[in-house]
């Protein structure tokens, strides 16, 4: 009985948390003749024609307001200013905050392609949550194992 109770349960746990992966947005900074900041979903769509602000640090009022475009990027010119902020956010609330040094502008408009996306990979964080499940699932079987 306890057995189907854990099944019922580990599946309920999975299929409650595959909801969640549909509200990750990842991000990736680069500097071309702007700050670039490009939006994309976990599952790899961009986050395209979404709301953004970009706020200097310690602006009360953002710099710029507007739109990602089709491709999901966000984009502005930083002037003097080294940190900044930017949410993104859809219609229902949901998005990402950043905070980040904007990258040196290119002065010949060409794009680096520096990345500065801090976040770990998708494949990543799945080897993680199974290596997890099985230790656990590991240790419950040690802990209770009958004897024969």
């Amino acid at each position: 009985m306890i057995r189907l109770v854990f099944s019922w349960l580990f599946l309920w746990i999975a299929l409650a948390s595959m909801s969640a992966y549909a509200h990750e947005v990842h991000h990736t900074i680069s500097a071309g003749s702007a700050v670039i900041v490009q939006l994309k979903y976990a599952d790899g769509k961009p986050f395209a024609f979404e709301a953004f602000e970009a706020t200097p640090d310690g602006a009360e009022i953002p710099a710029q307001v507007g739109r990602t475009d089709a491709q999901g990027r966000a984009l502005f010119i930083p002037g003097e200013t080294a940190r900044w902020k930017l949410k993104a956010y859809t219609a229902d609330g949901h998005g990402v905050s950043l905070k980040f040094d904007a990258p040196a502008i290119a002065a010949t408009g060409s794009n680096p392609g520096s990345d500065t996306s801090d976040t770990p990979s998708r494949a990543s964080l799945l080897l993680f949550g199974l290596s997890l499940l099985i230790g656990g699932f590991g240790l419950y079987q040690l802990r209770f194992k009958k004897d024969k």
